[in-house]
């Protein structure tokens, strides 16, 4: 059995949804108020459909995500068997702080039916070997779980766990904006500061996509969930601050932060730019905000009066001259 690996096109759309609707069992309605009843993925709109794993649940909904794939550089890695296409790996080569060059490992996914033939390990190997050819010092992922199926395969390939990630939470307090501090819109064209500041929070991807998704929010589902958000320039004495917030589609008393910081960054003002934060958290109706970081942002944190939720899975990475096992 020979697995090709190929980089995907438009073309493959039809057969990338295939791949990742075999691994949903059940399908649901969604509604502003959560999952509803049980139902047929014919009778689901293309929003609800995403609901189940993102744009890649529906034809029309990755089309349309294909020009994110393309705006941000991302690198569709597909497997074939025989002609037909039985996985695929989003690859994203990047170049931030505070983590240099490297190439992140961002979706992976093997249809049901050929799993346990080396699919997903072709994929990875054909990472490496891109990641090689971009000169990126290492690979980095976040599997779905360290334990689980996704954190074995990376780890039998030689992955290592690099640093842990957590979530965190602070009461919003309604406080008002710092007088040091001047609030302004972020302009959808500003090129994401990967290069000049570091993402304190909001690690929910890397730099670059996080940014991109905070000032290109998706507009229908802010319609549908009846949700705002936020993108704000938070311009002090010494730096310019950039934050990012969004209400819970479901509670809307809840709400998402990433935050980016010069570097090196003065204490001050960050503590004012996390301020000038919960003021416009609290123009939203947010009550409370939530985040992710990694452990070397912890302490940070925890100064800016966030509290520690729970752990989730580590990033592992793997030096590109390590060899596989």
């Amino acid at each position: 059995m020979s697995i090709k690996v190929r980089v995907g096109t438009r073309q493959d759309i039809d057969a990338l949804v295939d791949v990742e609707c075999s691994d949903v069992e059940k399908w649901y309605h969604f509604s502003s108020t959560g999952r509803g009843d049980a139902t047929s993925y014919e009778e689901l709109s293309t929003l609800e459909r995403t609901m189940h794993g993102g744009p890649w649940m529906d034809p029309s909904a990755l089309a349309r995500y294909w020009k994110t794939i393309e705006q941000l550089g991302i690198i569709p890695l597909v497997a074939e068997i025989e002609g037909k296409v039985v996985g695929h790996l989003d690859a994203i080569i990047s170049n931030e702080l505070p983590l240099g060059h490297f190439l992140y490992l961002d979706v992976l996914m093997v249809h049901k039916d050929y799993r346990r033939r080396g699919v997903a390990r072709t994929l990875i190997e054909e990472a490496e070997n891109l990641a090689r050819l971009r000169k990126a010092g290492f690979m980095l992922v976040q599997p779905q779980q360290y334990e689980g199926p996704s954190g074995l395969t990376y780890r039998s390939c030689g992955f290592e766990k690099a640093f842990d990630a957590y979530e965190l939470q602070t009461p919003v307090d309604h406080p008002n904006t710092p007088s040091g501090v001047q609030l302004i819109s972020i302009p959808q064209v500003q090129e994401p500061p990967v290069k000049t500041h570091a993402m304190v929070c909001g690690w929910y991807n890397i730099s670059a996509k996080t940014w991109y998704y905070g000032v290109n929010p998706d507009l229908e589902s802010l319609r549908f969930f009846s949700c705002s958000t936020l993108a704000l320039s938070a311009i002090a004495d010494q730096g310019i601050y950039f934050l990012h917030l969004g209400q819970n589609r479901f509670d809307h008393s809840k709400g998402s932060l990433s935050l980016w910081s010069p570097t090196p960054s003065n204490q001050r003002e960050l503590h004012d730019a996390f301020q000038a934060a919960k003021a416009s958290a609290s123009w939203l109706g947010i009550e409370t905000l939530t985040t992710k970081t990694i452990e070397r942002y912890v302490p940070t944190l925890e100064k800016m009066g966030f509290k520690v939720g729970s752990r989730v899975e580590p990033y592992l990475t793997k030096d590109i001259d390590r060899p596989s096992p």
